[in-house]
């Protein structure tokens, strides 16, 4: 019975990978890209760089002179997943607004992901170091960890943070092991490479949130906490693990009782309220 309820699991995700693989591997080419931003005020430019022995990929979009702030990602996910707030006239009045494609996603998908949080946060240096002024980090679900790795490690690079439905506590985190059969046997290469991409990085959070667990006093930057009350995906109670681990900064709570995991799209109004506190 357990044998038939782990291939009906697995089952399950496969079709949920092939389902939303439209909408979250984020391959936009430029003839869809110009299409998209075609009555933007700003079109978006694409760059490429170097991190971690790799090239990766990040949209950059607006005046370089404004403060600037970098989207990054869930698991899975691809920079797209914030396009319309690249294209959102007021952020684009106020803000230069960059959205990456972390390892193994997007256009930087080749030699896949990255399963170590500080190898993540170095693969957004590079972008950081570019920029004119410190940066203020979006980060969405698996993007929450990353942002607060990237605090942590290069404090003199960030403003401030802003952690959107966030899994940063390891003693919230689901458990892992229908993961397993999708890593180490051959189902792995029946997944798209998006997905597989997804469970190689998201096997290992647990024990990578107990390693960050120790370092969070060493973010010394405001931080702003978008959370929903619904959310099945990531516990709402990370919420409260960010305060209580940061009482040495300001930390301001944007809750919405009746909100699931997918703020970028159901209330992208608050990520934009989330921003304008974490610039005061």
């Amino acid at each position: 019975m357990k044998y038939r309820k782990m291939l009906l699991i697995i089952g399950s995700l496969y079709v949920l990978a092939v389902v939303t693989s439209s909408c979250l591997t984020g391959r936009m080419n430029d003839k869809e890209m110009n299409s998209y931003f075609s009555k933007s005020p700003y079109q978006p430019k694409r760059r490429f760089y170097q991190a971690l022995g790799r090239e990766l990929h990040y949209i950059e979009v607006g005046d370089s002179s404004r403060q600037p702030i970098l989207f990054v990602h869930g698991s899975p996910g691809s920079w797209d997943n914030f396009k319309a707030f690249l294209k959102d006239n007021f952020l684009l009045a106020h803000y230069h607004l960059l959205a990456v494609d972390r390892p193994g996603f997007g256009e930087s998908q080749a030699e896949g992901a990255e399963d170590e949080l500080s190898n993540q946060a170095e693969a957004l240096l590079p972008i950081l170091k570019r920029q004119s002024q410190p940066v203020i980090l979006v980060g969405h679900s698996y993007g929450g960890p990353v942002i607060a790795e990237a605090a942590i490690q290069y404090p003199q690079f960030i403003k401030s943070l802003v952690i959107v439905a966030g899994s940063v506590d390891p003693a919230l985190e689901p458990s892992n092991w229908y993961r397993y059969p999708l890593r180490y046997t051959p189902l792995r290469w029946a997944m798209p490479s998006f997905f597989r991409s997804s469970n190689d990085e998201l096997l290992p959070l647990e024990s990578e949130l107990k390693k960050m667990s120790p370092h969070w006093g060493k973010i010394r930057c405001p931080v702003v906490v978008v959370q929903g009350g619904k959310d099945v995906l990531v516990a709402p109670d990370n919420a409260k693990f960010i305060k209580r681990k940061l009482p040495h900064v300001k930390v301001t709570t944007i809750w919405k009782e009746n909100m699931n995991h997918f703020v970028p799209w159901s209330d992208p109004d608050l990520i934009v309220e989330g921003i304008k506190r974490a610039t005061d």
